[in-house]
Parts: structure tokens; C-alpha cells; sequence
């Protein structure tokens, strides 16, 4: 009696993650940001998208003008849903995260939601992605007479932004 035994197959090359490096003008890091994004393919038409950028953007001067000598930096992680709806490369994005600014008095973090485009390759290449991001903006405010700190103000705003970049090839 023979006993055939069959393990699992070698990762095919479109089920690995993506790589991406990108510039992101606007968006929910507020001015400009690079960023690193690793796209999961979940199933043929579904994937998960994780994303992690840095950012800086002109300190206001008080009258409504940027001062481009004193710059504010946020730290912007989000994961997005891809649904490809059209080729191997057109992609509705949904998603949501979190931006974290430094050294900032006016707002300390900004809750974004992301609904948009996305060009991107299975096999790599050239990177884009156009969204609408409303932002919710959350402030924390020191109280004077026994010290402690609340959660003052939420503004909702839109916004939007677009990113270029570069996906590299699955190995």
C-alpha cells in the first residue's frame, strides 16, 4: 500500500506583500510626508494595505500665515481595505488611523478616515493614490486649578491629499 503524502506549495509571488515608499502632499499628515506602506493580498480582489508615514508642516504665526522657519512633525500610522475593481491595478481604498503631532499647542492629534483611488501593481512599478480624508482634530487642554489634563475640542474638517511612489517587485 502506497501513501502519498503533499505539503503546502512554495508562496506564489502575488500572494507576498507589497513594498511601497512614497511623498504624500496633504493627507492626513496635514502639509507634506514620506511614508512606507505594505500591501497584504487577502484574497483575488481583497486586500489589507498598512501604512506608516512622517510629516512636517509650517508652524502658523498667529495672523493665519505659515512660518516656514518653525515646523510641526507627526508620526501617521493607518491600515486600509483595497477592493481591485477594475485590471490588476485600480483599487477603491477605505481606511482610518491616527496622527500624532510634536511640539504642538493648537491640536495633538487628528483622527483621519481615507476614501480614495489607488494605482498600484501586483508586480511592482509605479505608485499613486488620490484621496478624500476627513479629518477630526482632538486637543488636550490643561485645566488651572487642579492640574489635570481633558480632552477639550473635536473639529471635523475635510481635507484631502495625493501620493506618489514606488512599489517593488514581489522577489
Amino acid at each position: 500500500m502506497t501513501n502519498n503524502c503533499f505539503a503546502q506549495k512554495s508562496p506564489d509571488k502575488q500572494q507576498r506583500g507589497l513594498h511601497t515608499v512614497y511623498a504624500e502632499a496633504l493627507g492626513n499628515a496635514l502639509f507634506y510626508s514620506v511614508g512606507y506602506d505594505y500591501t497584504l493580498k487577502l484574497q483575488e480582489k481583497h486586500k489589507l494595505s498598512f501604512k506608516c508615514g512622517f510629516g512636517c508642516f509650517p508652524e502658523s504665526d498667529g495672523n493665519g500665515r505659515l512660518n516656514f522657519d518653525d515646523f510641526i512633525f507627526s508620526f501617521a500610522p493607518e491600515v486600509s481595505y483595497l477592493y481591485r475593481f477594475s485590471g490588476l491595478k485600480h483599487h477603491l481604498e477605505l481606511g482610518t488611523g491616527a496622527t500624532y503631532f510634536v511640539n504642538m499647542g493648537i491640536f495633538d492629534w487628528v483622527l483621519p478616515f481615507r476614501i480614495g483611488y489607488r494605482y498600484q501593481k501586483d508586480n511592482g512599478g509605479f505608485f499613486l493614490k488620490a484621496a478624500v480624508t476627513p479629518l477630526f482634530l482632538f486637543w488636550m487642554e490643561q485645566e488651572t486649578g487642579n492640574g489635570e489634563v481633558k480632552l477639550e475640542q473635536v473639529i471635523h474638517m475635510p481635507f484631502g491629499g495625493v501620493a506618489v511612489g514606488y512599489t517593488f517587485k514581489s522577489r
